[in-house]
């Protein structure tokens, strides 16, 4: 399969070309019907058009030159350079930390990543700059975004042909064993896959999935809050009607405000009781969803790698759920980037009710999927 970028490329150049030249038109009449300040803008937006047309110009520079790109059952080629699958020790879609985006803000798209080789010791592509990502040999071969084929033909192109090269979690993490338990060992019959795409582990059939709830009662809070309003409600009846307080001088001060708190409280603990913390983890997969977030559905055909460890950055020691998803796939939910990879957070682990045997129950369902956190 090969894969070219100078069809995007010059879409894109004659676009900034285009928009630029007729903005700096408008900015220059702009500037001669106007005075003072309003010039001074006027100005300013012809400098920021004329940037836009540079850009343009050097865009469609970059789309005179030849580049191919061709992956197939041999190995990696760009232009005249090639490396076979055995001179490449990995590949990987590394995104950039502005991909992190909050999913309270749609808004934003987050830009494609760009596509790393690793070679094995000796090898190289004398046509790519080398550079060193993280202690290893790396070359930037492209930005997805550019490419004419897009994003998902060159992941399926890799799928197919990288194999296990293709990396989709931080390099640095050991995949799990068999289970140390021998009981476990026995029930599973030591078999563990390690082939990506395959369940980790050959279950028996008919093992039960585990279920984690929230440790907290969010329903003893929504009674909590509903009482603090009733009373709240109550109280403040005098200052409507005029009647004797019915409770003393602090209280009935006070008491529209409890009612206003328990309102607010009330509606929030009634969205955690419909949408609760759970986390549950079986043979076909995984299901969780945070405090008053999506439910997050996840077979294990789509899950690289699960741990349970420390949010890659964070400062506190508190324990997550960590995913990394299948190449192609994603979640809309808030993430990190760990070692140019997507690790979604899913569940905190001190939040739930028997949260000191996630970290088992992961293990065993995810099989090899299971990751030591790196070091």
């Amino acid at each position: 399969m090969e894969f070219t970028r100078s069809r995007r490329l010059r879409t894109s150049g004659r676009r900034l070309v285009g928009w630029g030249l007729a903005v700096a038109a408008g900015a220059v009449v702009w500037a001669v019907a106007a005075d003072g300040p309003a010039r001074a803008s006027a100005n300013g937006v012809a400098v920021m058009a004329g940037l836009a047309v540079l850009n343009g110009i050097w865009t469609l520079r970059r789309a005179r030159r030849p580049f191919t790109l061709r992956i197939d059952e041999h190995g990696i080629a760009v232009n005249e350079d090639a490396l076979g699958w055995e001179q490449i020790d990995g590949v990987a879609l590394r995104y950039s930390p502005m991909s992190q985006v909050d999913t309270d803000d749609h808004t934003n798209t987050p830009p494609p990543p760009r596509l790393f080789v690793y070679p094995a010791d000796g090898a190289g592509l004398p046509g790519l700059r080398e550079a060193a990502m993280y202690g290893r040999r790396a070359y930037d071969v492209v930005a997805t975004g550019e490419l004419d084929q897009g994003l998902d033909r060159l992941i399926e192109t890799l799928t197919r042909h990288a194999g296990p090269r293709f990396e989709a979690s931080p390099h640095g993490m050991r995949r799990a064993g068999a289970p140390e338990d021998a009981a476990v060992r026995e029930a599973v019959g030591g078999r563990f896959a390690d082939t990506p795409g395959v369940r980790g582990a050959v279950l028996p059939p008919g093992l039960p999935a585990r279920t984690f709830e929230a440790r907290r009662n969010t329903a003893a809070r929504l009674l909590a809050a509903l009482a603090l309003a009733a009373v709240g409600a109550v109280l403040s009846t005098p200052l409507i009607t005029g009647g004797p307080d019915l409770a003393p001088e602090p209280f009935s001060a006070l008491a529209p405000l409890g009612a206003i708190l328990g309102c607010f409280l009330s509606l929030w603990y009634l969205w955690l009781v419909l949408r609760p913390l759970r986390l549950r983890l079986g043979p076909d997969g995984l299901t969780a969803r945070n405090f008053a977030g999506p439910l997050v559905e996840l077979g294990w055909d789509q899950v690289v790698a699960v741990t349970v460890a420390r949010k890659p950055g964070a400062v506190d020691k508190h324990l997550w759920l960590l995913v990394w998803l299948a190449p192609g796939h994603t979640l809309d939910l808030p993430h990190e980037i760990a070692d140019g990879h997507r690790t979604y957070p899913l569940v905190e682990v001190r939040r739930l009710r028997d949260g000191g045997e996630v970290e088992a129950a992961a293990r065993y369902f995810a099989g090899s999927r299971y990751v030591e956190p790196a070091p």
